[in-house]
């Protein structure tokens, strides 16, 4: 694969992500003891973890520590020492594993084991984090019982309990076997919405996982706590389930939805955990068929690839799978401001100029009398396609049925998060798998809808409307 050469400069300073992060943590929340980089300001990992890739199986214990040396630091030169463990294996690829130990996050480059198994590490990463919030926070709907008060026109709730929608999803499964499949790698789903109560789901019939697992794969996975539901218990805005509702919805509910849980209930996401649920797309033996697209609405802030991060895309893309990724949001990095990647590099957001298969989106808004604009993180080089959100840079509440739109009104959604779903179903429905980069070009410009005054902010000014208020 190809690597770009340049140094990208960045802004000093921490991220807006990194301090809010530091603070669920201060107040006692279950999310991880997270530390900047050393060498990456932008950069956020979790304090004394490593996601390693060896070259064989690593046999040895949760119990026994492995004596690891590499260098690592500032500076690039210092050597760091570590007594490491393992916490954490991939069920799908046995030889990925997540390590931790004191100062492992720094053992950055040319790591070997100095006691344990004489196995290499192929290529290693501190455990990256990402955090989210969606764009400005829209608390969900409140569900209510349909004869609750405080809603005249309340939506219709059934039972959301998870035997009740395998039932549902067991029977009617033989009728959706035509539909594409769209993997979700967000927070999981939730089923109480009237947008998502119904909408089909890939059925991967209950087997096994991959190679040492007990519990069936039903209808994807939940990799943050590694079991077999990916409920999405992300109340503060129920994240996946409204990637979920949007992708069905414009879908006309004709694609089967594989909801993959790698973000937590605070909309944090591990690198372990993302490459774990990768290592599943690409080699599952429970998967009956691979997904045609993922909706990522994630991504990492550091200054360089990623070894580990960018082993997988070529493989994503071989395998004939589009990633449709988040450029990012407002206020990400600074209070109130947008980026461009260019400078702010993301990831794997930044690697649409390499690989076919990566899609990058970003979300615009018209400004009357004046035209259009960015309003959340742009590029000429890597933002491949902006949806067009009206003139308030924000999207009708999804998690709702259309019956109550109108006479109730709900609160829109932002962020690029929410625009990328819109992508992801533009792009199932031309029906074609990712290539090469000007049959992709080809590909989205046949998708109508180019604003010539953005090209310097979107890759041919591409953008497709999808509100128009």
């Amino acid at each position: 694969m190809s690597h770009s050469k340049e140094k990208p400069m960045l802004n000093p300073g921490r991220p807006n992500f990194h301090v809010k992060v530091k603070r669920l943590y201060e107040k006692g929340e279950l999310v991880p003891d997270t530390v900047p980089d050393e060498i990456d300001p932008r950069r956020l990992v979790v304090r004394n973890q490593l996601v390693a890739l060896f070259e064989k199986p690593l046999e040895v214990d949760h119990e026994k520590s492995l004596g690891l040396v590499g260098i690592g630091g500032r500076d690039k030169r210092k050597v760091e020492i570590s007594q490491a463990r393992v916490i954490k294996r991939s069920h799908c690829n046995p030889n990925l594993v997540l390590l931790e130990g004191d100062n492992a996050h720094l053992l950055t480059e040319d790591i070997k084991i100095i006691s344990g198994p004489t196995l290499d590490i192929v290529k290693s990463s501190a455990n990256d984090v990402h955090y989210s919030e969606g764009g400005t926070i829209t608390p969900p709907p409140k569900i209510l019982d349909s004869g609750g008060p405080g809603n005249p026109n309340p939506p219709r709730i059934k039972p959301t309990l998870f035997d009740f929608q395998l039932r549902r999803i067991i029977r009617d499964s033989p009728a959706w076997q035509d539909f594409p499949i769209v993997g979700i790698m967000d927070t999981g789903i939730d089923f109480s919405y009237p947008n998502t109560e119904s909408i089909p789901i890939q059925f991967n019939g209950g087997k096994p996982l991959c190679r040492k697992t007990i519990e069936p794969d039903f209808i994807g996975w939940d990799f943050v706590h590694d079991q077999n539901y990916p409920y999405d218990d992300n109340d503060r805005s129920k994240h996946g389930s409204r990637i979920a509702a949007i992708i069905s919805r414009q879908m006309e509910h004709k694609v089967r939805i594989l909801p993959l849980k790698v973000i937590d209930k605070y909309g944090i996401g591990q690198l372990f955990d993302i490459l774990c649920c990768f290592e599943y797309l690409l080699h599952s033996d429970s998967l009956p068929q691979k997904p045609v697209a993922i909706n990522a609405s994630w991504g990492f802030y550091q200054s360089t690839e990623d070894r580990l991060l960018s082993s997988y895309i070529p493989r994503l893309q071989d395998a004939g799978i589009w990633l449709v990724n988040a450029a990012g949001n407002e206020g990400d990095v600074k209070n109130n401001k947008t980026v461009n990647l260019d400078d702010e590099r993301r990831w794997p957001s930044c690697y649409s100029d390499q690989f076919a298969s990566v899609v990058t989106v970003t979300t615009v808004k018209r400004i009357p009398l004046r035209g259009f604009e960015t309003v959340e993180n742009f590029s000429k080089r890597f933002v491949n396609m902006g949806i067009g959100s009206g003139n308030d840079g924000k999207f009708i509440e999804p998690l709702v049925s259309e019956d109550n739109l109108p006479p109730v009104t709900f609160p829109p959604v932002k962020g690029s998060s929410f625009a990328t779903p819109f992508a992801v179903a533009q792009i199932v429905k031309c029906n074609q798998r990712p290539t090469t980069i000007p049959e992709r070009l080809r590909m989205l410009m046949s998708i109508p809808g180019r604003i010539t005054a953005l090209t310097d902010q979107i890759d041919q000014g591409t953008v497709v409307p999808v509100e128009t208020n």
